[in-house]
Parts: structure tokens; C-alpha cells; sequence
């Protein structure tokens, strides 16, 4: 069961859940049922493990190559791949029950293209042809947020899509920090990141670019729907802090692993406050 939670990337399903709760939380502008939470979020945690697992399945040969993933093609040779193939696969076509069940189409669709794009177009074109794969690569992590949304509202929301677009450009900068830090690693696995082609000069300077556009779309997304002071205020120290750290950390080597911690908390930090003003803002409409 360990081997199994670790091929399934549990630190990522975590991101994915807290993500995709926050979706729903800004389609509804409150908390959904707990049905909905349960279901929605089941469905979620399935398709990112199930892509996760397909994920280690097809890089078996490359991860036997690296150090920091040796453990992944060990795990497999002790469960095998037939029994992993099975359960991937099966664990894939279930997240899809409870939204076809509930006629959450928009939510499907969505959730077959985060798992296709991970599992197959990442892991075997994109992240094998070049440096810049992250780039579009960052989509099946984007999307939580719009299959949470999307989940339990058919309602358009500016928000939500402005959320996905922050997501979309944190995904990139937060893996080229992990390059700088450990492109020895890919190097040997033959990944061909983006300090391994163009140098590290090059991909500070892409960390810069795709990290200061965050702030911007913080605050997009607070002005959009009219969020209080706690976001707008809150999310703005965030930014400074990531700005900050990602700044000092990138442009000194031993601090690139900083860099790479400082976007997660970022991240999580910007979904938290959307969270806390939505349920502030709901609790305080009705004079509690």
C-alpha cells in the first residue's frame, strides 16, 4: 500500500484536492454539500492517481537512471506493471462514474484531458522532445481548479479561469526552480530540462518572466469577483514573499531547493486566503 500512495504521487493528489476544492468553492461562493465535496473530490483524487501511476509505469526506464526515482522502478518491480497497469487504468475509469452519474459532462471532459495530457502527451512526447514542455505541460495541474468548478456549476466564472491562468504559469517556474537544483539527476535519466540546453542564466531568467506574472494574477483574481481586503491584502504579502524568495533562491546555487519550496507555499498560500474571504464574506452576509 506505501509503494502504492507514492507511485500515486500523494503530495500531488494533496495539491490537486486542494485545488479543486477551491474551484468549488469559488463556482459556489460557498461550501458545496458534502456529498458534492466527497464525490467530486473522490473523482479527482482517482484520475490523478491513476495518471500518476501510468506516469511511472511509461518513465520505468528512465527513472532506473536517477537516484532521486530509483525507488519508483524498484516499486514497480516489486508489484509489477500488469498489476499497476490494472489498477491505473481501472482507478481512471472510475473517477469518471460520479460525473457522468451526475451529468457533470463539462467536469469529464476536463477530466479525461488533465489524465491524456499527463499520462500520455507529457510523459511520452513533451517532456522527451525538449526544454519547454513544462510550459504546456503545466496544463494537467492547471485543471483541478475547472473540474472542481465545473464539478457541481455550469456557471461561467472569471475567477476560476483567472485562478486556472495563475496556475498554468506557477506550474513552470516551480519545476524550472527543481531543474536548477537537481540537473545532475536529469542529466542522467537523459530529461532534457531546460538548465540542461540553454544553461542556467536562461532559466533564471524564464523563472523571472513566468514568477512575476504571478503577483498580477493574485490580484486579477481577488479585483475580478470582488473579494475583501483578507484576500487582496494577504495575497499581496504572499506575492512579495514569493518574489522575495524566488529571487535570492535562483540566482544562488545552494538556494535553488528554497526557490523551489517558496512556490509551494505560494501556491497554497493564495488557495488558502481564497478559501478563509469566501467563507468570511458568506459568514458575515448573513450577520454572523
Amino acid at each position: 500500500m506505501r509503494d502504492i500512495i507514492r507511485l500515486a504521487k500523494g503530495s500531488i493528489i494533496f495539491t490537486v484536492v486542494v485545488t479543486g476544492f477551491t474551484g468549488m468553492l469559488m463556482a459556489r461562493r460557498w461550501v458545496p454539500s458534502l456529498w458534492e465535496c466527497t464525490w467530486v473530490l473522490v473523482s479527482l483524487t482517482l484520475s490523478s492517481g491513476s495518471s500518476a501511476i501510468m506516469n511511472n509505469l511509461l518513465d520505468y526506464e528512465m527513472d532506473k537512471n536517477m537516484r532521486r526515482t530509483l525507488w519508483r522502478s524498484e516499486a514497480i518491480d516489486r508489484l509489477g506493471k500488469r498489476t499497476l497497469w490494472t489498477l491505473s487504468l481501472t482507478m481512471s475509469a472510475l473517477s469518471f462514474v460520479p460525473l457522468i452519474y451526475y451529468g457533470r459532462l463539462w467536469a469529464a471532459v476536463l477530466t479525461a484531458l488533465a489524465i491524456a495530457s499527463y499520462a500520455i502527451w507529457y510523459t511520452l512526447y513533451l517532456k522527451r522532445r525538449g526544454p519547454f514542455g513544462a510550459i504546456v505541460g503545466g496544463l494537467p495541474g492547471a485543471l483541478p481548479v475547472l473540474i472542481g468548478a465545473y464539478g457541481i456549476s455550469d456557471r461561467f466564472a472569471p475567477d476560476v479561469w483567472l485562478l486556472f491562468a495563475f496556475m498554468m504559469l506557477w506550474q513552470p517556474a516551480h519545476f524550472w526552480a527543481l531543474t536548477l537544483k537537481i540537473q545532475g539527476e536529469y542529466e542522467k535519466g537523459g530529461v532534457p530540462v531546460l538548465p540542461l540546453v540553454y544553461g542556467n542564466a536562461y532559466t533564471q531568467l524564464y523563472i523571472l518572466i513566468y514568477g512575476l506574472s504571478l503577483p498580477p494574477l493574485a490580484l486579477a483574481v481577488g479585483l475580478s469577483a470582488g473579494y475583501s481586503l483578507v484576500y487582496l491584502i494577504g495575497s499581496g504579502f504572499a506575492s512579495i514573499y514569493y518574489v522575495i524568495r524566488t529571487v535570492r533562491g535562483i540566482y544562488r546555487e545552494e538556494h535553488y531547493g528554497r526557490a523551489f519550496f517558496a512556490s509551494i507555499i505560494y501556491m497554497l498560500v493564495v488557495m488558502i486566503l481564497l478559501n478563509v474571504d469566501i467563507l468570511i464574506s458568506r459568514f458575515h452576509q448573513h450577520g454572523y
